[in-house]
């Protein structure tokens, strides 16, 4: 399977979208960065929802075997993967899909994005978020990939994958090439200059979240979202404080927030 060529902003995870960043700033130039130097921040991305694959052998041959597994996977698949091979692990319905882009990954050296759709038994659907990162560290052969599951839960991760297990629609799928954080080239003269001055490209979205601060909490928007902020909106969001917490949806893990401007109904922050 050959994926085609898809852009950054595809991703729509903020969690997963600031996991590409973040590999891609380490990879500064280079094909790839080393495993060793991914440092992320946990308020970005929750390692519950990691898993790391040694890649072994060429061809083939090749096997991707479990170095690591969060434990929100091992809630969602009730069992233990470390020392197993992706081919032990995953379930049959999806296991053509997911040793297929785990092979573009290893080959092509690419971040690779799918999301997989199921109906659960109330026929509400449920989209599972796979991003795939590799990792080398000579900067040309893939050695290990990180793999980042998101589910949109309607009910408990233990009982999802039997819906999967039985129908598994692909609505997205697609490879990104290193280099997206790169600064673009600066205009020419009489061509107009950029005066955005924030620290990495953001991108519109429209995410409900939960904003939490001294005992308290209200609902919010997410209108735009980068690695490093976010420009949320609210009825009440002017009389916010300077510092609180923030959770998006389709994710766990709370976002510390600090502001750095405001609007009579919408501020925005940076994340710390």
């Amino acid at each position: 399977m050959v994926l085609k060529f898809i852009s950054v902003e595809t991703i729509k995870s903020a969690n997963q979208l600031a996991l590409a960043t973040h590999w891609d700033e380490l990879a500064a130039g280079r094909r790839l960065p080393a495993l060793a130097e991914l440092k992320p921040d946990p308020a970005m991305h929750d390692p519950k929802q990691l898993v790391v694959w040694n890649v072994e052998g060429e061809g083939r041959q090749q096997k991707y075997r479990a170095l690591y597994q969060g434990e929100n996977l091992v809630e969602v698949f009730n069992t233990a993967w470390a020392g197993k091979t992706m081919e032990q692990v995953v379930p049959m319905s999806l296991r053509r899909l997911t040793l297929d882009a785990a092979r573009e990954c290893a080959t092509s050296g690419c971040l690779v994005y799918m999301i997989f759709s199921t109906i659960d038994a109330s026929d509400r659907r449920i989209d599972c978020h796979r991003l795939l990162l590799p990792f080398g560290r000579d900067g040309s052969k893939v050695e290990q990939m990180i793999g980042s599951l998101q589910l949109t839960v309607g009910q408990a991760r233990g009982k999802i994958l039997r819906h999967f297990e039985m129908q598994a629609d692909v609505l997205v799928s697609g490879r990104i090439k290193a280099g997206f954080t790169r600064a673009p080239p600066e205009m020419a003269p009489g061509k107009g200059t950029s005066s955005d001055k924030r620290k990495a490209a953001r991108r519109d979205v429209m995410r409900a979240g939960k904003i939490s601060f001294a005992r308290q909490s209200m609902t919010c928007t997410v209108r735009n979202i980068s690695a490093t902020g976010a420009a949320i909106e609210g009825a009440n969001i002017a009389g916010l404080p300077d510092f609180f917490s923030l959770v998006m949806e389709m994710e766990s893990a709370a976002r510390d927030c600090k502001v750095v401007w405001r609007k009579p109904k919408q501020i925005g922050v940076e994340f710390r």
